[in-house]
């Protein structure tokens, strides 16, 4: 099963259209604050997504490794589920689209059981759940607060933390990103090997 990178980016655009519709809609504004905070992350996570197909095909180029079709699949089946999640957030469902996309992180970061690094010495390493402990850890405060706002409790908590989470998410990949563009042309690839979920590069 195959994905081109580039078509994977692609496919969360309308979704991003929808989320911005959300948020200038004449909602309360916690429903347009979590539209945001979700439009802030939908930008990531379609990079994320080709960064990570593309870091499959180069490895594919390199190695003929069994591991790597595994994790070509769970890569695609969490892309999958992020555009559900996305789609359906756009569509209004705010809550069961957040849920949606976070367990699609969650399961990507307890399944996939190695992280590429396509320019590195061994670019297919082993990367156990417990190395993403800390991303988990975030993911599951993020799901609870999806869960809170599909229970229709603490809404406006919920949309000031969720839009806090990403705000920061965001910055801190900017900062890594930019250091990474000063240490080799190359390096932005390299830190986002097997990453789907909140964190800073090495992954959301």
């Amino acid at each position: 099963m195959k994905l081109s990178p580039a078509l994977a980016a692609a496919l969360f655009m309308p979704a991003a259209v929808g989320l911005l519709y959300q948020a200038v809609q004449p909602a309360p504004w916690p429903h347009r604050l979590l539209a945001i905070a979700l439009l802030l992350a939908i930008f990531e996570q379609a990079h994320m997504a080709r960064v990570d197909l593309r870091n499959v095909e180069l490895v594919d180029q390199r190695l003929n490794d069994p591991r790597l079709n595994p994790f070509g699949r769970v890569v695609i089946w969490t892309v999958a589920g992020q555009l559900v999640g996305f789609y359906g957030a756009a569509a209004g469902y705010l809550g069961w689209g957040m849920a949606a996309i976070l367990l699609s992180v969650i399961g990507f970061n307890l399944v996939a059981s190695v992280r590429l690094e396509p320019m590195a010495a061994q670019p297919i390493q082993a990367a156990s759940w417990r190395s993403r402990l800390d991303v988990l850890s975030l993911d599951a405060i993020a799901l609870v607060l999806a869960c809170l706002w599909i229970a229709q409790r603490f809404q406006t908590w919920v949309a000031v933390g969720m839009f806090a989470i990403t705000s920061l998410y965001g910055a801190s990949k900017l900062v890594s990103y930019a250091r990474a563009l000063g240490r080799s042309p190359s390096a932005i690839h390299v830190a986002h090997a097997a990453q789907e979920h909140p964190q800073p590069p090495q992954q959301n």
